[in-house]
């Protein structure tokens, strides 16, 4: 059992440090503050949905309230390409400025064709995540490839770092650039289909298959079972999962900007929902008649209404605490499971904005989906959650309720 341990801990930490995995993760965790951003004046578009009250606005009003959530939006993948070329840059030693540059540009040449003498923005923001991805991993390496192989333009060692530097970049910009055109022209030569659109209908099987209630339960469990082995969970798999989230979370904000419906399950604020829910714990541990787990308690319940768990993480702790370990990872994935059922089956709407995660709950829940029906799912997983704590926590009381008597007869 120890060694099946210390090997999951070593797989884990090897995909958590995996520099591709990594400068995904990364560059899009830096941007996520951007969709928070945008999606507060969707919230304002919202406000009369929200509230009957307000008077609706018309559509000159409403389009100049969804401006900073459009131009932030429609050019994610703008963005995104920039942020992992960066990280991606970094881990070589890299031109932090050029390589970004060089990514930006070729991922506009592939996303951004132009047709009829306008260009197809279609693919600059969320929905051309993927391509950001694949065009920001190959330009950094086939830049450090150059690099490595000193294929560069020599400049006097007298000439200004920032000049040679620019002169450094001409060769691979060159190379990267015209290459990923001609892959372009290709691909649309014996596809019919922009790069993009092709590189998203060979992702076709992968996104459809997140939506699934078994893989959406997979995730929370391997992320909090690498919890519970010391591991950072979310970002062990946040290089595999979070483009998928990021994705479905445009497509539904989109759905929802357009008067549509959205179709996504699989999105940032649904997993979110039922990963943080994390404050029964210290409510529990408030009624414990050990004085370490009421000191917990007391400590932790604040951080945990604004949906920090670190405390209880580290403090109980969870860590290869197998009493606790075992309700962690069952409220989790029971959680997940319950976010899942209510999405699908219309019991409850899905996600639309996406909101800080330090929101307290249930108004997060709400502020999401914009559905009073997430209150009561709310209420639905706490009890969930308290029924599967509660027996694990008395047991736990009672142990260290125990050592805390022998340490006094000592």
């Amino acid at each position: 059992m120890k060694k099946l341990q210390d090997k999951l801990i070593e797989v884990g930490n090897k995909l958590a440090t995996q520099r591709h995995l990594q400068s995904i993760s990364f560059g899009l965790m830096a941007i996520m503050p951007l969709t928070i951003f945008g999606s507060i004046f969707q919230l304002i578009s919202a406000l009369p949905d929200i509230f009957p009250f307000i008077p609706s606005y018309s559509e000159t009003i409403k389009d100049a309230i969804l401006f900073p959530y459009n131009m932030v939006f429609g050019l994610f993948g703008v963005i995104a390409v920039c942020a992992i070329a960066y990280y991606h840059a970094r881990t070589y030693k890299l031109d932090l400025l050029q390589a970004p540059i060089v990514s930006l540009l070729s991922f506009i040449v592939l996303a951004a064709p132009i047709v009829d003498n306008n260009m197809d923005a279609t693919y600059l923001g969320s929905q051309g995540i993927f391509l950001a991805i694949f065009v920001a991993l190959v330009t950094v390496e086939i830049m450090q490839l150059l690099k490595r192989r000193n294929i560069q333009i020599k400049l006097p060692d007298s000439v200004p770092p920032a000049v040679a530097a620019s002169f450094d970049a001409i060769i691979p910009m060159c190379l990267i650039v015209a290459g990923f055109y001609g892959l372009s022209l290709l691909c649309q030569n014996f596809t019919g289909m922009l790069l993009p659109s092709w590189i998203m209908s060979l992702l076709t099987p992968a996104i459809q298959g997140s939506e699934s209630l078994w893989f959406c339960m997979l995730m929370a469990f391997i992320i909090a079972f690498l919890q519970f082995l010391g591991v950072h969970g979310f970002n062990v798999v946040s290089g595999i999962i979070l483009p998928l989230l990021i994705a479905n979370t445009g497509a539904n904000a989109a759905a929802y900007a357009a008067g549509e419906t959205a179709t996504k399950i699989f999105t940032l604020p649904m997993f979110q929902m039922s990963g943080v829910f994390c404050y029964i714990i210290p409510l529990l541990f408030l009624k414990c008649k050990s004085e370490r787990l009421r000191s917990m308690g007391k400590i932790s319940i604040v951080p945990a209404i604004f949906n920090i768990a670190e405390p209880i993480q580290y403090g109980a702790p969870i860590m290869f605490n197998p009493i606790l370990g075992i309700p962690w990872i069952a409220f989790y994935t029971i959680n997940m499971g319950i976010i899942w059922c209510c999405m699908n089956f219309g019991i409850m709407g899905k996600a639309v904005i996406a909101a800080s995660s330090n929101i307290p709950m249930p108004f997060f829940q709400y502020l999401c989906t914009l559905d009073w029906r997430a209150v009561l799912i709310f209420v639905v997983m706490f009890i969930v959650s308290g029924l599967i704590w509660y027996p694990f926590i008395k047991v736990y009381d009672k142990k260290c309720l125990d050592e805390e008597n022998n340490l006094q007869a000592e």
